[in-house]
């Protein structure tokens, strides 16, 4: 009997259509449309496949912290916000360059930091640094890499390791670990260190204070929501130049559908640096979906539905071996079609409001 209503079901759109099954010609005018109806099926299947993927189950985590973590609410955070899956070897190079980094400019980030508030400078009290690992489901000894480096960690600051249950992606890493910190401002930095955080540290800070300037910010804890994409783009040509044309036409037309797709305002989502106020941590964050590579055009979009204040600035950025898209063409090819295919769930599962924003 099951079989009967399927054949009915299939039938009924032909008769709606004024197809008459008897004749050849309609025969295959038939065909053709059940082929169109399965086509489109698969399609919306292919689209919607990680908004289903999502639906499975939330992102268990277990954090630990290593080194320090008794700071109080008075206290001004600077959260460091990494990302890790299989990263034994470039972590602790990334983790000792930046430490440096923060070790010999904390009274000048201090002075950054505070005019982002718009506070007075007072040189007493210099501000402390989190570091958030999140371990992303490592199969190498990434987790012992960081539970080791904690002696390094000193002058106050914390080191907390997130470990994930199960690997859940970039985005899913990203998303834990920035509702795992505390810091008034948050900066998520790929393992890789893969951006200059000499250069690029203090220029995204600075743009963050022009972004807020104009609001009303009474303390850190009441600052406005904004975010600041470190970027790639004006590497363009030089990249060009020295990357083959597959992966060239690949950055082209992805930054097209960016454009299209997301927002006109920021070219590179991509470049793992971006600098969060607390504000827009929790709205940016929790309102967030995705979870593998193309999470950050989700942000762009949930940050123009929300209204936060968004902007990029070019940053220093070399190439470094051991890229987990260090692929051949063909596997290159299909991420980034499945880029695009994340792009597109984005923004019809908005417009359908199968997701909703808090």
């Amino acid at each position: 009997m099951k079989y009967l209503f399927f054949c009915a079901a299939l039938i009924q759109p032909c008769q709606t259509l004024g197809i008459d099954l008897a004749s050849p010609f309609s025969h295959s005018s038939y065909l053709f449309c059940i082929g169109g109806i399965i086509a489109f099926v698969l399609i919306a299947c292919y689209i919607f496949y990680p908004a289903y993927k999502i639906a499975e189950g939330g992102l268990g985590c277990t954090p630990t912290v290593l080194v320090g973590g008794r700071s109080s609410d008075q206290e001004q955070i600077l959260s460091l916000v990494i990302p890790a899956y299989n990263e034994e070897e470039r972590l602790p190079i990334m983790l000792d360059s930046t430490l440096d980094y923060l070790n010999a400019n904390r009274k000048h980030l201090t002075q950054l930091f505070r005019a982002v508030g718009g506070q007075r400078e007072d040189s007493s009290k210099l501000i402390q640094c989190e570091f958030v690992i999140v371990n992303d489901g490592s199969t190498d000894d990434t987790e012992d890499v960081i539970k080791k480096y904690a002696a390094n960690v000193k002058n106050g600051d914390t080191l907390k390791l997130v470990s994930m249950h199960k690997n859940c992606g970039k985005g899913g890493a990203v998303k834990t670990g920035m509702l795992q910190s505390s810091g008034q401002l948050c900066l998520m930095i790929d393992a890789d260190g893969a951006t200059d955080i000499i250069d690029g540290l203090p220029k995204v800070m600075k743009e963050i204070k022009s972004l807020i300037s104009r609001g009303k910010n009474e303390n850190f804890n009441s600052l406005l929501p904004a975010a600041v994409f470190g970027s790639r783009a004006h590497m363009e040509e030089e990249s060009c130049a020295s990357r083959s044309k597959i992966r060239t036409f690949l950055m082209i037309a992805f930054h097209f559908f960016v454009k299209a797709l997301c927002s006109p305002r920021i070219k590179d989502t991509q470049c793992g640096f971006k600098l969060f106020t607390r504000s827009a941590v929790v709205l940016l964050f929790t309102n967030l979906h995705l979870r593998r590579w193309a999470f950050d055009t989700e942000l762009v979009v949930i940050a123009e539905m929300l209204g936060i204040s968004l902007s990029e600035v070019g940053v220093v950025w070399h190439e470094i071996d051991g890229s987990k898209l260090d692929v051949d063409k063909i596997t290159l090819a299909l991420v980034s079609l499945g880029m695009l295919r994340d792009m597109v769930c984005v923004r019809a599962c908005y417009l359908l409001r199968i997701w909703k924003l808090r």
